[in-house]
């Protein structure tokens, strides 16, 4: 980034021994720290959000008596985000408020720790819920019972830690220069020691990989669910002027979101006599609003790390791409580096316009704390 506009280098090289080192710099970090000030605030009404509206999904789906495998998952990636709402950001945060004065490198570590953990848990439980809603709608009502979400969910969270846990060793301290003689700040960044050694690529690399690999698997599956209720559906409008005996020799299930099991027997059977019961269970692959939910959580997903990715594959191809970049452009460049925290706040939201038991829940929650 180009600070020599504002300190012309011939008159600091000629009084920098005058100066007061650390109140210069102070100043080139406030000057920063306000260009910085869209993405701050961006960020702390994220933050905001993010907290609250994990916190309401959290409460609400802790105190249902009766949990299905859904609520398991969603339980799971509120508590990622929750970990990243409550201490990802405000860390970022303060280093975008001293971007040449982050002078807590284990902060950093963590940070970038907890970012990794949160993104990689998140994908990684979004894999889970692909499969689950595959078995559901492909496999004739099968899905995972409770018992095993609790260990898909574990298990993600513990995978997050194994690939991100390389981040406390990638990422620290780094020397910035101001192009001042003599003036240095710090950042949060790639560490010093690790600026010309492969391991910053080797985990950039194993990142981009499990990402690409979660990302086509999920829509891969979503693609066969799809698939398969358009074939449903087609196979429905060619029987639709058929005798209801047909109907009976042909019987279908479909999953219930109340059952807790994983065999088709949990499932219930078309085999209803009114119009109204036929019409409602015809389509034995007809997508539930769960699953509606989960497809729209994925995209979100998907949609808010892609700005970041973009601006990582760029960064380690052109190392010096910081260098020289004028103002508005360095604005631009921190918001699409910090694109990924939408998706920390951004499923409460998902939750309340989809899910109207979701909604519901909420407003009797709040009301029961306003009358107490």
């Amino acid at each position: 980034m180009n600070i020599s506009t504002e300190y012309p280098s011939n008159n600091i090289s000629e009084n920098v021994s005058d100066l007061d080192k650390y109140a210069l710099l102070k100043e080139i970090n406030d000057a920063a720290a306000l260009r910085f000030l869209p993405v701050i605030v961006f960020l702390f009404v994220l933050m905001v959000c993010g907290i609250f509206g994990n916190i309401l999904v959290v409460i609400v789906y802790l105190r249902k008596r009766t949990k299905l495998s859904p609520d398991f998952f969603i339980l799971n990636l509120a508590f990622l985000d929750l970990l990243t709402c409550v201490i990802g950001i405000p860390v970022e945060i303060a280093d975008l408020r001293f971007p040449y004065m982050f002078y807590a490198p284990a902060a950093c570590k963590l940070l970038r720790t907890i970012e990794s953990l949160s993104g990689m848990g998140s994908a990684l439980t979004l894999v889970a819920i692909s499969i689950d809603r595959y078995k559901r709608i492909c496999r004739l009502g099968q899905h995972f019972n409770n018992s095993t979400v609790k260990k898909l969910c574990v298990g993600s969270v513990v995978m997050g830690v194994v690939i991100g846990w390389p981040a406390a060793v990638v990422f620290g301290k780094k020397t910035v220069d101001v192009g001042i003689p003599g003036v240095y700040g710090e950042d949060c960044s790639t560490a010093d020691e690790m600026r010309k050694t492969i391991y910053p690529l080797l985990y950039y690399s194993a990142i981009m990989l499990c990402f690409v690999i979660s990302v086509f698997f999920v829509i891969f599956v979503y693609v066969r669910i799809s698939i398969f209720i358009r074939k449903g559906i087609s196979l429905k409008r060619q029987r639709s002027n058929e005798p209801m005996s047909t109907y009976s020799m042909n019987v279908h299930y479909i999953a219930d979101e109340n059952t807790s099991g994983s065999c088709p027997s949990q499932a219930h059977p078309m085999l209803e006599t009114t119009p109204q019961h036929r019409r409602r269970q015809m389509n034995s692959t007809r997508v539930t609003r769960t699953t509606t939910i989960f497809v729209a959580v994925t995209v979100a997903f998907i949609l808010s790390y892609l700005p970041f990715l973009i601006i990582m594959i760029i960064r380690n191809i052109k190392k010096d791409i910081e260098v020289n970049m004028s103002h508005e452009t360095e604005v631009v460049y921190k918001f699409f580096s910090k694109s990924y925290f939408v998706n920390n706040a951004i499923n409460p939201l998902i939750y309340s316009f989809l899910n109207r038991r979701f909604r519901t829940d909420v407003k009797t929650l709040l009301r029961c704390n306003r009358q107490s």
